[in-house]
């Protein structure tokens, strides 16, 4: 059999423009493998540009009000965001030769190239004097006898120090706090991971880490822990990606030839999307480095789909001429559909207000492309180059039968069942698709802070131990700015800040709040009146410490509460609670600004808005991809076939999440957006085939049970290779990367279910209703179910 010339379908129509990039090289290989060479060695330069990034700011990112104000207070305030939380636990802390040891890492850190300063109970001060600067609370000879246990009294009850740098004693443990201020400097020159470790090396090299127990936490910690991880995850999941990648096609086609020719526009695809971050500029973080594996898997699945489509062309007797352009013809259209149709969902997320999600979408949605026109025109090149005429049979043969025959089998079951009950099946997919949706309506957008940093590494161990017993270490401030003539000096001014202070410290959830009322008070002890301790303060003050609180030049001063790891939910309410006195502080003094922010604070506010603005535009880009379902094949019936199968397995992942999570984070959203895009592939696939197979036959029953029979094979095989390759994001450290694994991995394995059971079983109910197509038993389920087999391939 040579294979009959058939007329090209609707959607091969559509697509031609882009099927002409596989048909040109399929003539001219050579030459176009040199020039697909070339631009690999272009795109793989751009690799060497790569960074990488944080996520956490670009996620929050905006014009909207709040975001302004937190970055308002940032540039004020530069300090705040580049505070080490270093945690020193251990029994008898405050003893004689422990405060020796944690005095020499003291004078350590400080010596280092990126330490600003230090805020630990080695910077408190006696009561201040009426001249010159106070003595600092431990001496330079540390004390033993009675001399030490009046001193250990002292730093247990320093107004300062006390539930801030020093913990309550728990059966003769304590936690003493050391707050690490980075130069800005050193941190744009050399890089946060760099002098986040060299503060790390400090500590371990020190004395003091032989008997206590240290640990590194706070921003700047966390933040170095997932640029490190990121780094990680590319060689990881490209790794182990490629891997998977190698032992699925193995197993499936048995020739190490086939294997090369179907992993190498994967390969490509690889160099090619990370060179086109390099040479855009664009810097890898936790989210976007998920589009690696999500390049992979849709790479090989497509290259699967094609080098299948061909091997059974040159089974059936065909010319590699013919054979490669009769799979460019059946196969091309459907590989061009689903990754228009996947990029048009990624291409969706653009539509967020938040930056992170935005660069995520456009850069994933063109990374998609870049492997649909690899796969277009590599896999036809490296065909005509190294499958040669007249081979053995390469998917019947003895070598690569048994895999073959195991998926058969398994496509074979599937169809009978489907044939034997259309209708209970359609009717129950389509009530299953009714209930999920219900289900997933009622999920409420969350967020946690902690939920967008690692939760594998030692900062979040350490953040917890702090917790425990110090409190929460995520910052809720109130920027208080007054009117040019005023001074930080003056009484409402001083009032002010007190008010907003007591504001912050009466409720229940905030602690350790920091202001200079806390030093005011701490100079008044000493018998000045309020005027003078002020005085003192700002003269005395260092200016490393005086930035934490105040900004002179620009007259603000800044109020720290700090509260522990909540809900989104949580964090709104206690803006809810603060909102009226903030209120009606500054209504008692109208010629001040009052600014509730903060990171936990503005995360909170725009993670929800983030979140219930991607659950609309994910539905409208479902809106969008199955109206291009519908255009392709020019059929609205199409469309709606699409449909019921896709939402099911999206819906039928939120409803799983309903009972693993209890509501939507972004990273559940986007990876629903992108899996949506993924699933969608298979139904494209079906009725691709569906469609092809309509054109041998007359019966819709024969015509599903074929396609069913020879699609079913390849869906269960790239699904498990999607699976598969999608699985190593649960190897990342990151939880957004984690979770939008998994739902990626629930919503493909829902999706096969259904586009191999739901939708077949929809071509046949439907098919009742459509004229000029006849089942072979059109009014009995029996006649489907007794179906004639056809031949094998």
């Amino acid at each position: 059999m040579t294979g009959e010339q058939r007329p090209p379908t609707w959607i091969y129509r559509t697509s031609k423009p882009i099927l002409i990039l596989g048909e040109i090289p399929a003539r001219y290989p050579i030459i176009s493998l040199i020039v697909l060479l070339l631009m690999t060695v272009v795109m793989g330069i751009g690799l060497s540009k790569l960074k990488t990034d944080d996520s956490l700011n670009q996620f929050l990112r905006s014009d909207s009000p709040d975001y302004q104000v937190f970055e308002h207070m940032s540039e004020r305030f530069p300090a705040s965001d580049l505070d080490i939380y270093m945690a020193v636990e251990g029994n008898d802390i405050l003893s004689a030769k422990h405060l020796k040891q944690l005095r020499e890492l003291n004078y350590d850190l400080l010596f280092a190239d990126g330490v600003e300063s230090i805020t630990s109970i080695f910077a408190l001060r006696e009561p201040l004097p009426d001249e010159g600067t106070p003595a600092a609370l431990i001496p330079d000879e540390i004390p033993d006898g009675e001399a030490l246990a009046k001193l250990q009294q002292e730093i247990e009850s320093h107004p300062l120090a006390q539930g801030r740098l020093i913990s309550p004693d728990e059966n003769g443990s304590r936690l003493a706090l050391f707050i690490v201020s980075l130069k800005n400097d050193q941190v744009n020159e050399r890089g946060l991971p760099a002098v986040v470790d060299e503060v790390r090396e400090v500590a371990q090299k020190s004395q003091a880490a032989k008997d206590l127990t240290i640990g590194l936490a706070g921003m700047p910690a966390m933040k170095a822990e997932v640029v490190g991880g990121t780094k990680r995850d590319i060689s990881t999941f490209n790794g182990v990606g490629l891997l998977v990648g190698v032992v699925a096609l193995g197993f499936y086609f048995r020739r190490v030839r086939l294997v090369v020719i179907a992993l190498s526009p994967a390969v490509l695809a690889i160099v090619w999307c990370l060179g086109l971050f390099g040479w855009t500029g664009t810097m890898m973080n936790p989210l976007l480095n998920a589009v690696m594996p999500l390049v992979l898997v849709v790479t090989i699945n497509n290259a699967m789909h094609f080098l299948f489509g061909l091997c059974r062309n040159l089974d059936e007797g065909m010319s590699k001429a013919v054979a490669i352009q009769r799979t460019i013809v059946e196969i091309g259209p459907a590989c061009a559909l689903t990754s228009l149709t996947t990029s048009i969902a990624l291409f969706s997320l653009a539509m967020s207000n938040s930056a992170l999600i935005q660069k995520f979408g456009i850069m994933a949605g063109l990374c998609i492309l870049v492997s649909l026109l690899l796969v277009i025109a590599v896999m036809p090149v490296l065909a005509a180059l190294f499958l040669k005429e007249g081979e053995a049979k390469y998917l019947v043969e003895e070598k690569a039968n048994w895999g073959v025959k195991l998926l058969d089998n398994a496509s074979a079951a599937v169809s009978r069942l489907v044939l034997r009950w259309p209708t209970v099946i359609a009717v129950g997919g389509t009530l299953l698709t009714i209930a999920f949706a219900i289900a997933y309506f009622q999920l409420e957008p969350r967020y946690r802070l902690s939920d967008m940093l690692p939760d594998q590494g030692t900062a979040a161990q350490v953040s917890k131990q702090i917790e425990g017993r110090l409190g929460g270490l995520f910052p809720l401030r109130i920027v208080v700015e007054w009117p040019e003539k005023k001074t930080t000096e003056s009484p409402d001014v001083r009032n002010v800040i007190a008010e907003a202070h007591r504001i912050l410290d009466d409720h229940p959830k905030v602690g350790k709040v920091n202001s200079l009322e806390d030093l005011q008070q701490w100079a008044e002890s000493s018998g000045l009146t309020p005027d003078e301790a002020s005085a003192r303060l700002m003269e005395m003050m260092p200016p490393d410490v005086a930035s934490r609180y105040v900004n002179r030049k620009l007259n603000a001063a800044l109020v720290s509460g700090y509260i522990g790891d909540l809900e989104a939910k949580q964090i709104l309410q206690i803006r809810e609670d603060l909102a009226p006195k903030i209120a009606e502080l500054h209504a008692e003094n109208p010629d001040f600004k009052l600014s509730l922010t903060g990171i936990a604070s503005v995360g909170a506010t725009r993670s929800t808005a983030i979140i219930s603005q991607l659950s609309y535009s994910m539905l409208g880009a479902i809106a969008i991809v199955i109206a291009v379902i519908g255009l392709a094949f020019w059929s609205l019936l199409y469309a709606g076939l699409a449909t019921i199968p896709n939402l099911f397995a999206l819906f039928a992942t939120a409803t799983w999440l309903a009972f693993l999570q209890g509501g939507l984070d972004y990273a559940t959203i986007v990876g629903l957006t992108v899996a949506f895009g993924l699933a969608v592939d298979h139904a494209i696939h079906v009725l691709n085939r569906f469609e092809l197979e309509m054109e041998r036959t007359e019966s819709v029953a024969a015509a599903v049970d074929r396609t069913l029979r020879l699609i079913g094979t390849v869906l269960i095989l790239t699904t498990a290779v999607l699976v598969a390759g999608l699985s190593i994001t649960q190897l990342s450290a990151v939880p957004p990367t984690r979770q939008f694994g998994l739902i990626c991995l629930s919503t493909l394995v829902f999706a096969l279910l259904a586009d191999l059971i739901i939708l077949p079983a929809l071509i046949l109910v439907t098919s009742r209703y459509r004229i000029g197509r006849k089942a072979l038993s059109p009014d009995t389920e029996e006649g489907w179910a007794n179906t004639r087999e056809p031949q094998n391939r």
